[in-house]
């Protein structure tokens, strides 16, 4: 059983990767890509064929497997931005052409096996592989998000994310949509090619059907992932949760195997499995209202449970204010950090020259990047703190009134 768990969060890794490709066009763009499954294979096709019949070095082959996926999501995008084809067809178009391409790459054969000592785990030499899996997954994983993190930080990653969010409003504010989506649906199959890579690397072999369902897998991870983290999380969060997402589905999925369940029923529970990840959000919901209901008719009841449950809420209200005053606290000191920082080509000398002769101007000398954090940083507490107490709290604490801001 251990093993098996342990094998499941091992694939659940790789396979995030594709998860946090699908999260990229489903829920960043809203861009309903359904090439996932096509570059998933040409992935881990490029991968074996490059190994096997070129002698490549497993790392290498993964950047390759990058650029394999990127051509593939650039097909779409131009497919869709700029002959002006649906989505969906854009998609659909894509896969149908990767088949054949994949098959092609294999060189006409419908799979290809990979030698373990080739593959980009055998780079931890003397650890079980399914270890050295797990290790070298989850430095993988990590970078990825971090990756993403940081990218869609910036100005053409938020471009991106307003496209998806808003593209008539993007549009008017100078954003050119067609490029965020090219470049979106490039990364996002790019990563899910790494994905396929990583996979086929594991498995030790690549077939022409190795994605297979990775679409369902995609989205399955995503609606989990979403659905274990809190709703308005940073975005860091919702790809780990994403990833975690990836991580459950895959046990289960190992789990099943596990039960030495036919194979025939697998895609059956593949099946009923997603449908349960869809409903978590409706389950939440009815779960709340059942425990609200519970709740005002066991007070109006039971006088002891009452009294317990009138003390649990103000001591809950209680832990509300505190944190409250602590995010208006930290709010207020960043920006207050932020109007004293000033750019300076050689801070360190003009903060050491301020301190020596006692006499400073006020401000704080810092390089361009610690500025970029700090204002980046700055910027990101004001918006949630208005997400959270809205834009008449975030102007009273601005104004100094304290407790204004705590009472609007």
């Amino acid at each position: 059983m251990g093993i098996t768990i342990l094998g499941g969060i091992n694939q659940g890794l790789l396979w995030a990767v594709m998860a946090i490709g699908v999260f990229i066009t489903f829920r960043l763009l809203d861009f309903a890509d359904l090439t996932c499954e096509g570059s998933f294979a040409l992935g881990g096709a490029v991968t074996a064929a490059l190994i096997y019949n070129s002698g490549w070095d497993g790392n290498l082959v993964c950047f390759i497997s990058l650029l394999a996926g990127g051509g593939a999501g650039f097909i779409t995008a131009i497919l869709h931005t700029k002959l002006k084809i649906a989505p969906i067809l854009s998609g659909i178009i894509t896969l149908t052409a990767l088949y054949s391409v994949t098959y092609i790459v294999m060189g006409n054969s419908s799979s290809i096996g990979i030698k373990p000592e080739d593959a980009f785990f055998a780079g931890l030499s003397g650890m079980k592989s399914i270890h050295s899996t797990l290790i070298l997954g989850l430095i993988c994983i990590i970078a990825v998000i971090v990756s993403c993190y940081w990218f869609f930080g910036t100005e053409i990653g938020s471009s991106i994310r307003a496209t998806g969010m808003n593209e008539r409003m993007s549009r008017a504010q100078g954003v050119n949509t067609d490029n965020t989506k090219i470049i979106g649906l490039v990364i996002s199959n790019a990563l899910i090619a790494l994905s396929g890579s990583l996979v086929a690397q594991s498995q030790g072999a690549a077939s022409w059907g190795l994605g297979q369902g990775a679409i369902v897998a995609g989205l399955a991870a995503v609606i989990i992932g979403e659905n274990i983290v809190p709703a308005k999380s940073n975005f860091a969060v919702l790809l780990v949760g994403v990833s975690v997402g990836s991580i459950i589905y895959r046990i289960i999925y190992a789990l099943v195997y596990y039960a030495n369940m036919p194979t025939e029923y697998i895609k059956l529970c593949t099946a009923i499995l997603v449908v349960i990840a869809l409903c978590l959000p409706m389950i939440k919901t009815k779960a709340v209202v059942l425990i609200r209901k519970t709740d005002s008719m066991l007070r109006a009841k039971n006088p002891k449970y009452a009294a317990y449950a009138a003390a649990r809420d103000t001591k809950a209200e209680a832990k509300k204010l505190a944190l409250r005053e602590k995010r208006g606290a930290e709010l207020a000191s960043l920006a207050d950090a932020f109007e004293r920082a000033k750019i300076a080509d050689d801070p360190k000398a003009m903060n050491a020259r301020a301190a020596e002769s006692g006499q400073g101007d006020g401000f704080v000398y810092m390089g361009k990047w610690q500025y970029k954090m700090l204002q980046d940083k700055y910027l990101r507490k004001k918006e949630k703190y208005v997400e959270k107490y809205g834009s008449k709290a975030l102007a009273a604490l601005e104004s100094g009134n304290v407790e204004e801001a705590e009472n609007a």
